[in-house]
C-alpha cells in the first residue's frame, strides 16, 4: 500500500482541470494507472489541449475592475473622492499585461497567492506572500487589492508599500484542487466513477438473465439457462475485478489530503487610488503545517566516532504546492508569548487540588501527538546547509525549488562528533544488560531539537530511540552490546530484629556484580546503582563497597567507573546497612 501511495505522488500531472483558458488537462498516465492495478482496459485517451489565449495586449476602460468576474460594473462618477478624476483618466487606456490575464484567472479559480517565504516550526508556519505590480480594482468607488489565502489562514497581516490602507476584510472563496496531489485526486474520482458506472452495467445485465417474459415456454426458459450458465460468470468475474480496482482507488483517496474546496480572498481597503501598481505584502499562520526532526546515527567505536544527520520531517497541508519558496526551519515552537496565569492557593479544611490554567502546556501535548504520528524516516543522500544561531534557539535555510502536500523528509545537518561508545550497566537479579552509549556536548552554539532516532553500529541497525539534549549535553544510546553482560550475586540478605542499642532493627544487603567483556579490547562500565534516600529523619543508611562507589546527588544514583579486560572478567561489590527504631512501621524492599 505504502509503495503505491509514493508511486502515486510522484506522478506528473498538470495542476488544474480546464477551468481557465491558459490551463490544459491531461489524463492519469497509462502506466501508473497499471501499476496501482486500476487499469482495467483500454487505453486512456488525453484530453485535447484547450487554445491558448491570444498573446494580444487588453486594454482596460476607465472605471473598470482589473479584477473582472463578470459581472457589470459602471464608471466611476464624476467628481469622485475615491479616485481622482486626473489618476483615472491617466490609468485609463493602461495596457494589461498577459501576466495580469493570468492572474485574473487564477483569482476566479480560487488559486491561492504562491508564498514568498515560509518560516517553519514545530507546531506551526508563517507564511509571507508578495504580490508586486499589484493593480487596484474599484469597488463601490474605491481601491481595492486583493489576494487569495489558504482556508486555513490565520493571524493575516497586510501591508501596501507606499499606500495607507484603510480597511481590509477576509471573505470565502470557492477553490479548486491545487497542485500535484490535487490534480492525482481528480484523475482517481473520475476513475472511481467510471467504475462504479460500469459496475452498474453489469448489474443490470445480469438482471436480465433474471427475467423471464410473461407467458415463456419450457423451451425459452431452458434457452435463457443456457444463456446465463455461460454469460453470468464471465460478467460476474468482471464485476469483481472492478469492484477490487475500485476499492484500491478509495483506500488511496483516503491518505491524499482532501481539499476543503475553500479559500480566503483576502481585500484591502486603501484611503487613496494609487494610480499605478503597487506591490503588496501579507503574512499569515497556518497549524496545519509544521517539521519534526529526525536523526539517523552510525557509531563507529573503533574509531571514537558517531556520525549524525538532522533531518525534517515536514508536514505540509497548505492546500497548494510550495513553488520557488524560500524555507526556514526554526529549532523553537510558534507558541504563546506569555507565561500562564498563577493558580489560587487556598488552605482550608478541606484542601482543594492545585489546577493550572487551561492554556497549561499546550505546545507540549501537540508536540507528542505530532511525534507519536510520525511516519518513518525517508532515506537522506544531501548534505545539509549552515545553522544560524540566534539567541536560545537555531534557524536553518533548506534549499529547495518546490515542496508538494504532503509528508516530505529534506536534510537539515551532516556532521562527525567525536563521541567515543561507553558502556553502562542498571543490573538487578534479573537483568544482565550492558548498554552502549555516547555523550556529546553542544559547547558553543544552542542544542538541537528532541526527536526520534534511527541508529547503528558500523552501519547494522540497532534500533530506534529519542534525542533529548539537556543542559547543552546530549546521550545517545546504541542498544544492548550482547558482548558485554553482569551478573548479579545476591551473596547476604540478614535482618536483625533483636536490636540492643536503643532498641533500633537492622538490615543488612550485599551484592557482588560480576562484569564480563567478550571484546577483543579492554572497555570502562559505569555501573550504576540507586541511592537509597530515607524520609524520615531517624533511618539511617551506611553504604560501603569495593572499590567505593561515587555518588551523583542530583540524580541519587550511585555509581562504579570499572575497566574490564578484554575477554576477562572484573567484580564490584556493594554492601547496604539500613537501621531504624523498633517501633517505626517499616519494611524496606531493595530494588
Amino acid at each position: 500500500m505504502a509503495g503505491e501511495i509514493n508511486f502515486m505522488h510522484n506522478i506528473n500531472l498538470n495542476t488544474s482541470p480546464g477551468r481557465t483558458a491558459r490551463r490544459t488537462r491531461a489524463a492519469l498516465p497509462l502506466a501508473a494507472l497499471a501499476l496501482c492495478g486500476l487499469l482495467t482496459g483500454g487505453p486512456v485517451a488525453p484530453a485535447a489541449a484547450a487554445p491558448e489565449v491570444s498573446p494580444e495586449v487588453a486594454t482596460m476602460p476607465t472605471g473598470a475592475s482589473t479584477f473582472p468576474r463578470g459581472e457589470e460594473r459602471a464608471a466611476l462618477p464624476a467628481g469622485t473622492t475615491a479616485v481622482p478624476k486626473k489618476d483615472a483618466e491617466r490609468f485609463s487606456g493602461t495596457p494589461v499585461s498577459p501576466k495580469y490575464t493570468e492572474r485574473v484567472e487564477r483569482e476566479m479559480a480560487g488559486i491561492f497567492d504562491q508564498p514568498r517565504t515560509v518560516e517553519l516550526f514545530s507546531n506551526g508556519a508563517r507564511i509571507s506572500v508578495v504580490a508586486d505590480d499589484l493593480l487596484a480594482e474599484i469597488r463601490d468607488n474605491q481601491p481595492v487589492l486583493s489576494l487569495i489565502l489558504p482556508e486555513s489562514a490565520t493571524d493575516v497581516s497586510p501591508s501596501v508599500e507606499g499606500g495607507r490602507i484603510l480597511r481590509w476584510m477576509l471573505t470565502p472563496v470557492a477553490s479548486e484542487p491545487q497542485g500535484e496531489v490535487g490534480a492525482q485526486r481528480r484523475q482517481l474520482l473520475e476513475r472511481a466513477d467510471e467504475l462504479e458506472g460500469r459496475i452498474a452495467a453489469l448489474n443490470a445485465r445480469m438482471d436480465l438473465h433474471r427475467q423471464l417474459p410473461d407467458g415463456s415456454s419450457s423451451e425459452a426458459v431452458e434457452a435463457l439457462a443456457a444463456l446465463a450458465g455461460k454469460t453470468v460468470p464471465d460478467l460476474m468475474a468482471e464485476r469483481q475485478k472492478l469492484m477490487r480496482d475500485l476499492e484500491q482507488i478509495q483506500k488511496l483517496l483516503k491518505v491524499m489530503p482532501a481539499p476543503s474546496g475553500q479559500g480566503k480572498r483576502l481585500q484591502i481597503v486603501l484611503a487613496e487610488f494609487p494610480g499605478k501598481p503597487v506591490r503588496v505584502a501579507c503574512t499569515y499562520t497556518l497549524y496545519n503545517c509544521g517539521w519534526l526532526p529526525r536523526y539517523s546515527l552510525n557509531a563507529r567505536p573503533d574509531e571514537g566516532k558517531v556520525d549524525i544527520v538532522m533531518s525534517a520531517e515536514i508536514q505540509q497541508y497548505s492546500g497548494m504546492d510550495w513553488d520557488k519558496t524560500r524555507l526556514l526551519l526554526f529549532s523553537r515552537p510558534l507558541g504563546i508569548l506569555h507565561p500562564s496565569d498563577l493558580p489560587d492557593w487556598v488552605i482550608d479544611a478541606a484542601p482543594q487540588p492545585l489546577v493550572l490554567g487551561s492554556n497549561a502546556a499546550p505546545m507540549t501535548a501537540i508536540m507528542q501527538a505530532r511525534a507519536k504520528s510520525a511516519a518513518d524516516q525517508a532515506e537522506i543522500s544531501a548534505a545539509g546547509p549552515q545553522p544560524v544561531e540566534n539567541g536560545a534557539y537555531m534557524r536553518w535555510e533548506l534549499p529547495t525549488a518546490s515542496l508538494p502536500q504532503g509528508t516530505s523528509v529534506l536534510c537539515v545537518a551532516r556532521e562527525e562528533w567525536d563521541a567515543p561508545l561507553r558502556w553502562l550497566a542498571r543490573p538487578h537479579a534479573a537483568d544482565s544488560r550492558v548498554w552502549m552509549f555516547a555523550d556529546h556536548t553542544f559547547t558553543d552554539r544552542p542544542a538541537w531539537p528532541d526527536g526520534i532516532t534511527e541508529c547503528r553500529i558500523d552501519g547494522q541497525h540497532a534500533g530506534r530511540g529519542t534525542f533529548h539534549a539537556e543542559g547543552g549535553k546530549v546521550r545517545l544510546f546504541f542498544g544492548v552490546d550482547p558482548r558485554v553482560t553482569v551478573r548479579v550475586t545476591d551473596e547476604s540478605r540478614k535482618k536483625n530484629e533483636g536490636g540492643i542499642i536503643n532498641a533500633r532493627r537492622v538490615w543488612r544487603w550485599n551484592w557482588r556484580y560480576t562484569l564480563h567483556n567478550e571484546r577483543p579490547n579492554a572497555i570502562e562500565v559505569r555501573l550504576e546503582r540507586p541511592q537509597p534516600r530515607p524520609v524520615d529523619e531517624r533511618v539511617s543508611v551506611k553504604v560501603n563497597g569495593t572499590p567505593a562507589p561515587a555518588t551523583d546527588q542530583a540524580e541519587h544514583v550511585l555509581y562504579w567507573n570499572v575497566k574490564v579486560p578484554a575477554r576477562g572478567s572484573a567484580d564490584v561489590r556493594q554492601a547496604v546497612e539500613l537501621s531504624a527504631p523498633a517501633d517505626l512501621p517499616l519494611a524496606p524492599v531493595a530494588p
